[in-house]
C-alpha cells in the first residue's frame, strides 16, 4: 500500500498513476462540490483535458473563491503534477464572468500551465455537462450505447474530459504533497439575520455547534431551519433549530439558515459579502463528531477501531474495501470512540468547551 507522507514536487511527479490513484483512495477524497463521487475512480481512466469547476454557482457561496486566493501556489503545483502523472494535456479553470477580477491573478500567471475560461453567470454552470458545453466546443452525449447493446448516460470522459471541483483538487494536493487525508470541510454559514462566516470544520461535526459558533442564538432560534447546502441544491439539515441535529458531510458546502417552512429558492437572490476574516478553523474546537464509513456512492470502509478506543486527529479509522467504491476514513478530532452504529463512528471528548471555542473563534476572526 502506498504511504500517505510528505513529498517534494519531484517526488510527487515520480509517482506512478496507480500510486497516485491509491493515495486518493486511501486519503478519502470524493467530489467535494456536492456529488460525492469517489475521485480516485475518475483517474483510473485519465482523460486529456481537466476542467476545474471554479464557478461555485450556489448563491451566496464564497468558500471556493477564498481557497483559490489563499492556496494559489498549491493549485499551481497540483495542476503541474496532474499533468505529469496522468498525462493531462490541458488544464482549464471554469470561472463565472462576474468573478473575472477575483481570478485575475490566475489569468496573469497562466504561462501555458492552464487557461481560464469564463462562462455565463448562471447556476446551471455548476453542473458538469453544462460547464463543458460553455467552456469547450464539446457536448457530452445524452446516452452512450454499450458493446452489449445497452445504453448508459453520457459522461465527461466520453468527450475526453475530467471535471473536478476546486476543493477536491486542493484535497488531492494535500494528499500527494502533505500526506494529509480528508478530515475537514470548507463551508459557509449564512442566511436569515446572520453575516456569512467561512469555516474549516471537522467532518462529522454537529451543525448546531457550527451554527452556534457562527454567532446564532440556537436556544432562541426555533423559528429557523438549517439547510445543508445553498438555495438551489440542498437537503434539510435541521427542520427546527434547537430540536434536532445534522452533521457535516464530505459534500456539505454550506449551512443556510431560513425561516422554517420557507422554500429555499426564495433565497436565490441572497447577497453576501466576502468574509474579511478569511477561513476560521474549528479543528479541535468541537465536542464530538459522527463519521460515516460510507456515503452516497461508497461501500462502507472496514472499521479499524472499537468502542472505547482513544484516537488522535488524522488517525486512520476505516480501511477501504477492495473491489468496490470505498475510501479511507480518518479521525477528524482527538477523542474516544463512543459508538459504532449503522456504519457511523462517533468520537467524543478531547475538545475545548463551546465557550472557549467561541472565544477563540472570535479572537481569530478579529485578527
Amino acid at each position: 500500500m502506498v504511504e500517505l507522507t510528505k513529498r517534494t514536487l519531484d517526488e510527487v511527479k515520480a509517482l506512478s498513476r496507480e500510486e497516485a490513484v491509491e493515495i486518493m483512495r486511501q486519503a478519502g477524497i470524493v467530489g467535494a462540490g456536492g456529488g460525492g463521487f469517489p475521485t480516485y475512480f475518475k483517474y483510473k481512466n485519465p482523460q486529456p483535458h481537466l476542467i476545474v469547476n471554479a464557478t461555485e454557482s450556489e448563491p451566496g457561496y464564497w468558500a471556493d473563491k477564498v481557497i483559490h486566493r489563499e492556496y494559489f501556489n498549491e493549485f499551481l503545483q497540483v495542476y503541474e503534477v496532474m499533468k505529469a502523472i496522468f498525462g493531462i494535456e490541458q488544464v482549464s479553470m471554469g470561472v463565472h464572468e462576474k468573478d473575472r477580477e477575483w481570478f485575475a491573478k490566475y489569468q496573469e500567471h497562466a504561462d501555458g500551465l492552464y487557461d481560464v475560461r469564463y462562462v455565463p453567470d448562471k447556476y446551471s454552470l455548476g453542473e458538469e455537462k453544462t460547464l463543458i458545453k460553455h467552456a469547450t466546443d464539446e457536448k457530452v452525449p445524452r446516452r452512450v450505447e454499450m458493446s452489449d447493446g445497452s445504453k448508459r448516460p453520457g459522461l465527461p470522459l466520453d468527450v475526453g474530459i475530467i471535471v473536478n471541483n476546486s476543493e477536491t483538487l486542493l484535497n488531492i494536493y494535500n494528499a500527494l504533497f502533505l500526506g494529509k487525508p480528508v478530515t475537514t470541510k470548507f463551508l459557509q454559514v449564512f442566511g436569515e439575520g446572520i453575516e456569512l462566516k467561512l469555516f474549516e470544520v471537522p467532518l462529522g461535526a454537529s451543525a448546531t455547534e457550527v451554527v452556534r459558533t457562527a454567532g446564532v442564538d440556537v436556544e432562541h432560534s426555533s423559528h429557523l431551519s438549517v439547510i445543508d447546502g445553498g438555495p438551489y441544491l440542498n437537503e434539510m439539515g435541521i427542520e427546527e433549530l434547537g430540536t434536532d441535529d445534522a452533521y457535516v458531510r464530505r459534500t456539505t458546502n454550506g449551512f443556510l439558515l431560513i425561516p422554517k417552512g420557507t422554500p429555499s429558492k426564495e433565497y436565490a437572490n441572497i447577497k453576501t459579502k466576502n468574509p474579511e476574516e478569511g477561513i476560521i478553523s474549528l479543528v479541535g474546537k468541537v465536542s464530538g463528531v459522527h463519521l460515516p464509513l460510507g456515503g452516497r456512492f461508497l461501500k462502507p470502509a472496514e472499521p479499524l477501531v472499537s468502542e472505547g478506543d482513544e484516537v488522535e486527529y488524522e488517525q486512520k479509522i476505516g480501511e477501504p474495501v477492495a473491489e468496490s467504491f470505498s475510501v479511507g476514513v480518518w479521525a477528524s478530532m482527538d477523542g474516544v470512540i463512543s459508538s459504532i452504529e449503522e456504519d457511523v463512528v462517533a468520537i467524543s471528548g478531547g475538545a475545548i468547551s463551546q465557550e472557549e471555542a467561541l472565544t477563540e473563534t472570535e479572537a481569530e476572526a478579529a485578527r
